[in-house]
């Protein structure tokens, strides 16, 4: 989009002259003769800058400056003077204006400043934007509680929540590791919403996502012909950042060209936007995030050993689903609540085929793969509760073989002692599994198989050995 530009002058020459020459630089020119005429225009339209002499009858430069000021703050004003005014166009840049110039004029130096005064115009604009949409996010939030989205009350989780709240309150780095899907994401806005920065919001950046050149315009910004298709200045994620939270997800795929960049910034809080000279410095907490063995990069000449050190002052490894299977169902319960809403219905629960399903899976996508599990049973689910059928089928195929067959006939005890053998072989005669999968108490689950007598040696011998190798390790 044209800038507009106001040209006051009494000389019908220079005024006449002056708007040929912006013309053919593509700028819209409006042209005035008089201060007065010149107010006019200013307050009826959308004018980028103004260029006014200094003398002229009636109202003068200066009072159009002092009004331009008042009125419509934010557009530079330049000033034209003859070679015996320097002293009041000097007096004049006291009082806001951008530059003066005297005459005769160059016209390519008056060129250079006002293009340089409308590019710093778009700089302030663009941070008077960017404050007032950062306001409008900050009222929109609606947590009240860091914890809100970090479902789970295993002792993993437990720990990982210890370890939030007391990095929280300083500045330290934090590194988040674990496998896609896990969490690392929600770990970082409650290190976020926790901390003195929570005021701002928190900056993100997926590092997979983009390739190396847009990665580093990304974030560090670039100036305006960096590179081709740069038709603006650009402010990197780093400068938005300034006094609040970086997450770098996905760290580990940044090449180390980009990883040298990100070393300065974390050692020396520094940088330049790219095509730039100007050194910015910023205050920025760093998160970042990666489901690599950063440690092994390092080996492999991947990922550079100071740049893990610097980051890895805190360390968070939310550990995947199946390691933590007792969160399972209550995130089961706290997405089917989710996504009763969003659907509108009205679904009450799982019933014990797809409880066994659930429980059982191995989850290779994580929280990530049993939120989607559970969105698209309640949209397929037509009853009451939501039934084996209603799950996706990688997860009711994988289930196919933990169904235990009862004969008809036989009594309910019978039946009871049947469904805990069928179990108890399942898991290896491992008695505490057993137990958590049936949802029963193990000392229960122990009482039952001594009032059997079923024998429990390989039970016995399977946990001592589990504790055994846990000890060993």
């Amino acid at each position: 989009m044209a800038f507009t530009l106001l040209i006051i002058d009494d000389e019908q020459n220079i005024r006449e002259g002056l708007a040929t020459y912006f013309e053919l630089d593509e700028y819209n020119v409006k042209t005035a003769a008089s201060g007065e005429e010149g107010l006019k225009i200013i307050r009826q339209e959308n004018i980028d800058l103004v260029i006014t002499d200094l003398r002229m009858n009636g109202i003068s430069g200066e009072e159009v400056l002092k009004r331009v000021t008042t009125e419509k703050p934010g557009i530079p004003v330049i000033i034209l003077t003859g070679h015996g005014s320097i002293d009041s166009a000097v007096d004049a840049m006291r009082h806001g204006a951008y530059d003066f110039l005297t005459k005769p004029l160059i016209l390519d130096q008056l060129g250079m400043i006002v293009k340089r005064a409308l590019e710093n115009k778009s700089i302030k604009d663009e941070t008077i934007q960017l404050k007032s949409e950062v306001e409008q996010l900050k009222k929109a939030v609606k947590s009240k509680n860091a914890f809100d989205q970090m479902i789970g009350n295993s002792p993993a989780m437990q720990k990982i929540q210890d370890i939030i709240k007391k990095a929280a309150s300083s500045k330290a780095n934090v590194l988040i590791t674990g496998e896609s899907g896990v969490g690392k994401e929600v770990v970082a806005n409650a290190i976020h919403n926790l901390s003195s920065r929570k005021d701002r919001q928190m900056i993100s950046v997926h590092c997979a996502a983009l390739s190396e050149t847009l990665l580093e315009s990304e974030l560090f910004g670039h100036e305006k012909g960096a590179f081709t298709g740069a038709e603006n200045l650009q402010k990197g994620r780093f400068e938005l950042a300034d006094g609040s939270t970086i997450f770098l997800d996905e760290i580990g795929e940044i090449n180390q060209s980009v990883q040298i960049k990100i070393l300065r910034v974390l050692a020396e809080k520094k940088f330049e936007r790219v095509g730039g000279e100007q050194t910015i410095e910023v205050d920025v907490r760093f998160v970042a995030a990666t489901n690599k063995n950063l440690e092994e990069e390092i080996q492999k000449h991947n990922f550079r050993e100071d740049l893990y050190y610097r980051l890895n002052v805190v360390h968070i490894h939310v550990p995947p689903l199946r390691e933590r299977k007792e969160d399972i169902p209550l995130l089961m319960n706290y997405y089917l609540e989710k996504f009763n809403k969003e659907n509108d219905k009205h679904i009450e629960g799982f019933d014990n085929r797809s409880k066994s399903a659930i429980f059982n899976y191995n989850w290779p996508g994580n929280i990530r793969e049993l939120r989607n599990c559970v969105e698209s049973a309640v949209v397929m689910c037509s009853q009451n509760h939501i039934t084996l059928e209603d799950l996706p089928p990688a997860i009711s195929k994988s289930a196919s073989h933990n169904f235990v067959s009862v004969p008809l006939g036989i009594s309910l005890e019978e039946s009871e002692k049947i469904i805990i053998q069928q179990n108890l072989a399942a898991n290896k005669n491992n008695k505490t599994k057993t137990a958590e999968l049936l949802q029963i108490g193990r000392k229960t689950l122990q009482r039952k198989l001594s009032e059997w007598n079923i024998e429990n040696t390989e039970a016995e011998d399977a946990e001592t050995k589990d504790a055994e190798t846990k000890d060993g390790d």
